[in-house]
């Protein structure tokens, strides 16, 4: 059995099984969990390939289930390592599928808009033009096997704020966008517990990045939009949080408060960089950053954190030839 198992009694004597995925990031896996109701519940689906599915199949068995026997799959949002065997669990089982009405919206972007705007912006956000290809590649690949692991005919009900039903059982989705334009949080009671299933909200001990839309057109919102909803998810209490990264923990407000504070400081760092001569969003990610890969990681939420800043007031930005520059007020 994996040693990250969770099991919670509920009013109905479900329990709650976290199932772990590989991924080649910080914390080096992607979390979802089966609520062994009556009908089966899986919340996320693991990450995409070979490897994900093999870790799906051996992750259910651990508990004595295989593919087939999930009746309904609950997805947080549309990144690659939280959709990634939907396409699987829709075959093998016909469950239904409940996905965030916004990635419907996203799929209504046809790919080749998808690939224009995404270079478009990259470039007038200082990234070197060398650099192009492998960076708009790399972004655009993933929008790619999202649409291959969840394919839009396979959603069965598109999520939007109301509560639902699954199962018989109740949920509440919460909209959360900032780490992705469609992210949703689910709360239910367990045993008497309001618990969140928070995809990669609310994480400990660190922060998902900001970054929305990656690199197609709202990129600059990111920042913005991540702490309205830190600020939303503020409103409610829950007693336990099943993040998709990280241990299960009941830290709801302080994680949230550590979210908002990173926020901040890097809000903050960026300041910093930003001098009176003019200054890209690239530019501030090389100088935060360090490394290559770290470059990569940042890029799109240093977009975000200046466009933040600019929202407030505390910088400005015009394009020049193509490029965006900013400057402090």
């Amino acid at each position: 059995m994996n040693d990250a198992d969770q099991t919670v009694g509920s009013d109905r004597d479900a329990k709650i099984h976290r199932l772990e995925f590989s991924v080649d990031w910080r914390p080096g896996h992607a979390a979802a969990y089966l609520i062994a109701d009556d009908e089966p519940i899986l919340i996320d689906a693991g990450t995409p390939g070979e490897r994900g599915s093999e870790e799906l199949r051996a992750e259910l068995a651990d508990h004595g289930y295989v593919p087939a026997d999930i009746e309904h799959v609950v997805l947080t949002h549309g990144h690659t390592d939280h959709v990634g065997q939907t396409r699987t669990l829709h075959e093998a089982g016909s469950p239904v599928i409940y996905a965030p009405k916004r990635m419907r919206e996203r799929y209504e972007r046809d790919m080749e808009t998808v690939t224009e705007r995404t270079r478009a912006n990259l470039l007038e956000n200082g990234l070197e033009p060398r650099r192009l290809e492998s960076a708009s590649e790399r972004l655009l690949v993933a929008h790619r096997v999202v649409r291959e692991s969840l394919p839009e005919e396979a959603v069965d009900v598109w999520v939007d704020d109301d509560p639902l039903t699954v199962g018989g059982r109740e949920l509440e989705p919460i909209y959360a966008p900032g780490h992705h334009i469609s992210h949703v949080c689910f709360g239910t009671m367990l045993d008497g517990d309001r618990v969140i299933f928070s995809g990669d909200m609310a994480i400990r001990p660190f922060r998902a990045p900001s970054l929305l839309v990656n690199f197609d057109d709202g990129v600059r919102d990111s920042v913005r939009q991540f702490r309205s909803s830190l600020d939303r998810l503020k409103t409610y209490d829950f007693d336990q949080v099943y993040p998709g990264h990280g241990p299960v923990h009941d830290q709801y407000q302080e994680c949230l408060d550590r979210s908002i504070t990173d926020l901040e400081n890097k809000c903050e760092q960026c300041l910093e960089r930003i001098e009176s001569s003019r200054t890209t969003a690239f530019q501030i990610a090389v100088e935060r950053a360090g490394t290559k890969r770290e470059i990569s990681r940042i890029f799109a939420e240093t977009v975000g954190l200046v466009g933040y800043l600019e929202h407030h007031g505390q910088v400005q930005s015009a394009v020049e030839d193509g490029i965006r520059y900013y400057r402090r007020t």
